[in-house]
């Protein structure tokens, strides 16, 4: 939950069954290959090894397959409960995630995400990573035979025991609901009348900051003064935050936000 009591909606979620070869799998940018220049190291002691562009889940067997729930969200989601570590990593995706397991092959493929192209917060918990184990470790003990049916039934029972949960969005996209405090690249503001401006990339990402804030600030003052003049002339009242409306060009979406602090205009 953001500041001013905005509840983040899950997106998407994903649940499937993932083999941890040579005890990981890698979540990545499709375009960007697991032995590339700056790759991550393998994720040994910890859970998470990560760059720019992709991520080691580490896992602390490899023979059994584990429980994956992926989940896109529109901004930070609430902590979850009951789950025993937790990795952080920031990823670099161009609008679409995969999710390789090495020599097992690919558990999701080119799968488009809602938040397009930039930057995306990932949040992994893990939760049976040493019971599961210990009790493969066990079963040798109760069977002899690793290739009997018996092990085998009890083998495919700890199958999804081992569970994660990958959770990623995009701060960026997401608007404060209460603009008393106000952000964004560009703003301009009257008393308690004003225009907020959000610019983003689409499909664009290498456009210089530089022009992202000229954009940003003359399409504010542009539509600052078009608010300010309504608000002046007896426009209707206002509370909280109105989508004014949205440009794309030259690579850009610039969102137009016309606002009013809460309780000031009748």
């Amino acid at each position: 939950m953001s500041e001013g009591g905005y509840v983040s909606r899950r997106l998407l979620q994903l649940v499937m069954p993932v083999f941890p070869d040579r005890r990981m799998f890698r979540v990545h940018d499709p375009e960007v290959s697991a032995d590339a220049f700056g790759a991550p190291l393998p994720p040994v002691g910890t859970l998470v090894s990560a760059n720019r562009e992709q991520m080691w889940v580490g896992s602390l067997q490899q023979d059994i397959d584990v429980r994956l729930v992926l989940e896109e969200w529109d901004g930070q989601p609430l902590l979850p409960d009951a789950w025993d570590e937790e990795g952080k990593a920031r990823l670099y995706l161009r609008g679409q995630l995969s999710i390789d397991m090495g020599s097992a092959g690919v558990a999701v493929s080119r799968l488009r995400l809602s938040g397009g192209v930039g930057n995306y917060e990932v949040r992994v918990y893990a939760r049976y990573r040493e019971a599961v184990v210990q009790m493969y470790a066990e079963l040798f003990d109760q069977h002899k035979d690793p290739l009997s049916d018996e092990f085998q039934r009890e083998k495919r029972k700890l199958e999804g025991v081992e569970r994660y949960l990958v959770q990623l969005w995009r701060d960026s996209l997401r608007r404060p609901a209460d603009q008393d405090a106000i952000t964004g690249t560009g703003w301009l503001a009257a008393g308690d009348v004003g225009v907020t401006v959000l610019a983003l990339p689409a499909g664009m990402p290498d456009v210089p900051a530089l022009a992202l804030g000229l954009v940003a600030c003359l399409a504010a003052a542009l539509a600052g003064v078009l608010a300010v003049a309504a608000v002046l002339a007896g426009g209707p009242s206002l509370a909280g935050a109105v989508t004014a409306g949205r440009l794309e060009a030259w690579g850009l979406v610039v969102d137009l936000g016309l606002w009013a602090r809460k309780g000031t205009m009748t």
